[in-house]
């Protein structure tokens, strides 16, 4: 079984220090014990008045082995203030009964000390004391009213605002950081305008319960897990919504503002406004514009650009964008990979002298391996140059056989045309013979 024991020690709590008194705390049973030197009561009977003051507690006065016991019973249902667990305007309305009853307290024999660990509150917030000082008898034996209004507004700050315990806010309420409803508590220079600050508070806690709804817990946990619910729901949608807003929009307001530059023949702008975004990131009639906008920007002759133009069209694959677009932005070596793709041997020569450009320019290389990739990319140029030339070479003997027949081949034509020629009937080249015999006959007749 529990014992909370609270012994008079050197440094112990308000309320043994007042009394010079142990208390013993067990379960719903306080038990204050006085020895006989310390306290002036003679006789018993002067304090018998304690067991009738409070009906709802129960007393049992004790004088033995030069001690004096005082043994309360608390009934069930009471509460000391730190066990309350009400809302503001109830423990608020604990503080104003408590004040109350301070001021309602009229018997000029019986003091009172008001602190937590003497009061007590039954289920319906009513304040009881279970100690009281009985004049000449028990401590405290005389009313001291400035004590009284200090214990008062402390215990009243303690039970109404947590922030702080009952002994700071009689101590040190001057060095605290005090919560609003704690420090016009405690600047409350009498019983009456304590009362009043608090009726005060009380109203303002009201208007302010008036905003708000209550519901029951097994509402308010359905509430809370249906709120859970849809907050995980709707994380996808509110995570699309920041996307659009921060990444999307802005990114469909540059891609029209790239294509009307591009209509206009803006090229530079249409580099600008879609420079910030990956390739696959652009639509394909973009990213076709970009491509030859880089086209129309690139340092080649006119006749190549008109080439080259030829080549790229919203019909062409779309590496052939990826490529132009790569080059323009400085990435020789991708654009090399999407060459090499498409097996375009003039792109891929393209390619390797401008990443022969980039290698040379790239400060972050040490020279060893600056050079070791400028050699390994002359290698592959002079194998490309190699190739072309042996398919230059090739091509033109082609030509050259086509357009230069052999003599064998004349002849043979020759031959052809010849045998192709028509030949005469030999009956008809001698008919043809003798009719110009018949002929000068009848001329010498």
């Amino acid at each position: 079984m529990k014992e909370t024991r609270i012994m008079s020690q050197k440094k112990g709590s308000y309320l043994q220090d007042k009394l010079e008194a142990a208390v013993h705390r067990k379960e719903n049973k306080m038990t204050l014990i006085f020895q006989k030197e310390k306290i002036r009561l003679d006789d018993i009977s002067e304090i018998s008045i304690l067991k009738s003051i409070d009906p709802a507690i129960e007393k049992e006065i004790i004088m033995e082995n030069d001690e004096l016991q005082i043994r309360n019973i608390i009934p069930d249902g009471f509460a000391f203030p730190s066990q309350l667990r009400g809302s503001d305007k109830e423990r608020l309305m604990c503080s104003l009964q408590l004040v109350q009853k301070v001021e309602r307290h009229n018997l000029t024999r019986l003091h009172l000390i008001v602190c937590p660990e003497n009061i007590v509150f039954d289920q319906g917030l009513t304040p009881h004391f279970i100690h009281y000082g009985v004049k000449e008898s028990l401590p405290p034996y005389e009313k001291d009213a400035d004590l009284l209004l200090r214990e008062t507004k402390a215990a009243a700050a303690a039970i109404a605002d947590r922030q702080h315990t009952f002994e700071e806010y009689m101590k040190f309420n001057e060095t605290l950081k005090l919560s609003p409803a704690a420090e016009r508590i405690l600047k409350a220079e009498s019983m009456e305008q304590l009362g009043v600050v608090i009726n005060d508070l009380i109203e303002e806690t009201k208007k302010t319960d008036s905003l708000l709804m209550s519901v029951s817990k097994k509402k308010w946990k359905l509430n809370r897990y249906v709120l859970l619910g849809v907050s995980i729901l709707l994380i996808p949608a509110l995570i699309y919504s920041i996307y659009s807003l921060f990444f999307m929009y802005p990114k469909q307001e540059r891609v029209v503002a790239a294509q009307e530059s591009f209509l206009l023949n803006k090229y530079s702008d249409v580099v600008t406004e879609l420079q910030p975004y990956d390739i696959e990131e652009i639509p394909k009639v973009t990213q076709y514009q970009l491509a030859l906008s880089y086209i129309i920007n690139e340092s080649l002759t006119e006749e190549q650009k008109e080439n080259v133009r030829n080549t790229v069209s919203l019909q062409s694959d779309p590496l052939y964008y990826e490529y132009w677009i790569n080059i323009g932005r400085g990435k020789a070596e991708e654009a090399l990979e999407a060459a090499r793709f498409l097996e375009d041997r003039d792109l891929i020569m393209f390619g390797l002298l401008k990443y022969r450009e980039q290698v040379k320019a790239d400060g972050d290389l040490d020279s060893e391996e600056r050079q070791q990739k400028l050699d390994e990319i002359e290698s592959e140029i002079a194998e490309y140059e190699d190739e072309m030339k042996a398919l230059e070479d090739e091509q033109s003997q082609v030509e050259e056989t086509i357009t230069e027949p052999e003599p064998e081949t004349k002849a043979e034509e020759a031959k052809t045309e010849e045998n192709a020629a028509p030949k005469q009937d030999p009956a008809a080249a001698e008919e043809k013979s003798s009719k110009p015999e018949a002929d000068d006959k009848k001329k010498s007749d």
